[in-house]
């Protein structure tokens, strides 16, 4: 009879032993398969497969289940890319074949002697050069959108003084920022602050971001730029109590634009254009509502 219970737990204790291991086993076999998982997850055109490092059936088949997902998620992810470059392609020709005639009918506009016309007709006549050079406006920036967003747009970067092109932006701005009745309060850290950059490109987005802030801004307007950890970090700080933070969040989408912003002439795109060309350079540009300011940090 004891020679029988030393047995069963002889026989007890090799089970657990197994189970113990084939635990184990599959607890590092999972750890595996998720780092798999996320390695894949953020390489999607490398068309990898999750495999299994111990076999298991049940494991299998959730895989197969997986990698059927990922499958589905690869090809519509790359349906995607190629609609997106299509689009990008329209509207770079569409925007092409409309400004030679736009440019042609401003200046036919502009060269229209006006003493001639009696002042209703001259109040029409300036309303109708001012839509031209809107939709002039428009199709420039369709143009810019779906240049500087496509895959084969590539910035010329070198060595740029940000402080400088932001003193130089600002002033050009001052004219307009004035006439808005803005208070302006520049901080600008002294000497050179030199960043790999576009220069063109970074003074387009300097712009674009004041154009905004002519659009949102109340009364006030704060820019600042500091150097954080090797990298500089620009602040444009606006008040703009009317806008919500859900506004305030989804001003980089395309063509989105605030109604109060739609009676100014806004096209829903220079924000856009702007956070592109940061990133193609290799920042980041994000915006935040905090308090009644809308803040956007510029990082290079």
């Amino acid at each position: 009879m004891e020679s029988l219970l030393y047995f069963v737990l002889g026989l007890l204790s090799l089970a657990s032993l197994y189970f113990f291991l084939r635990c184990r086993t599959m607890a590092g076999a999972v750890r595996q398969t998720n780092r798999a998982l996320k390695e894949i997850s953020g390489e999607l055109e490398a068309n990898r497969v999750l495999k299994l490092p111990a076999p298991d059936r049940e494991m299998e088949e959730l895989l197969v289940t997986i990698n059927d997902a990922l499958r589905k998620i690869r090809e519509q992810h790359l349906e995607y890319a190629k609609r997106e470059q299509e689009f990008q392609r329209q509207i770079e020709n569409i925007s092409h074949d409309l400004r030679t005639p736009l440019t042609s009918m401003i200046g036919y506009l502009d060269i229209m002697d006006k003493t001639a016309l009696d002042p209703e007709d001259r109040e029409a006549l300036e309303v109708v050069k001012r839509k031209a050079r809107f939709l002039q406006q428009l199709v420039g920036q369709f143009y810019e959108l779906s240049r500087f967003s496509g895959e084969d747009y590539t910035p010329r970067v070198e060595h740029v003084d940000i402080a400088r092109l932001l003193r130089e932006t600002i002033v050009d701005y001052y004219p307009e920022l004035t006439a808005r009745n803005l208070l302006v309060d520049i901080n600008i850290m002294e000497g050179p602050v030199n960043v790999r950059a576009d220069k063109d490109g970074l003074e387009r987005v300097f712009q674009n971001l004041l154009q905004n802030v002519c659009r949102y801004a109340g009364r006030e307007l704060s820019v600042r730029l500091d150097r954080e950890g090797g990298r500089a970090v620009i602040s444009f700080t606006n008040d703009a109590e009317g806008m919500s933070e859900e506004t305030a969040g989804r001003l980089f989408e395309r063509f989105y634009t605030a109604d109060s912003s739609r009676n100014q002439g806004s096209t829903g795109l220079g924000l856009t254009i702007a956070k592109c060309l940061t990133e193609k350079m290799g920042g980041t540009l994000t915006a935040a509502k905090e308090g009644k300011y809308l803040k956007f940090i510029l990082t290079l």
